[in-house]
């Protein structure tokens, strides 16, 4: 991999999203990405968040990940991470 040009932002990368609906108080992480319930994932502020390139987001990743999130009950939230595939 030529990381001078993932650096410098030259190289695509795709990045996948991974959820998980959690309802424990207890289980959640400090410094996590969260969605509750009734709120909406926002792809672009996801990236904002991790600065990550919107673009590189996996689009089917992006779209389960908000179908998921609406379908959230009331005391849960949407845990949403990230992988980095080359």
């Amino acid at each position: 991999m030529d990381l001078d040009a993932l650096k410098w932002g030259n190289m695509m990368s795709t990045i996948n999203l991974i959820y998980t609906v959690v309802s424990d108080p207890d289980s959640f992480v400090a410094f996590q990405y969260y969605v509750k319930a009734g709120e909406v994932f926002d792809a672009h502020d996801y990236a904002i968040t991790y600065r990550l390139n919107g673009a590189d987001l996996d689009a089917d990743d992006v779209r389960a990940t908000q179908e998921a999130a609406a379908k959230l009950n009331a005391g849960e939230c949407l845990m949403v991470s990230h992988s980095i595939a080359p």
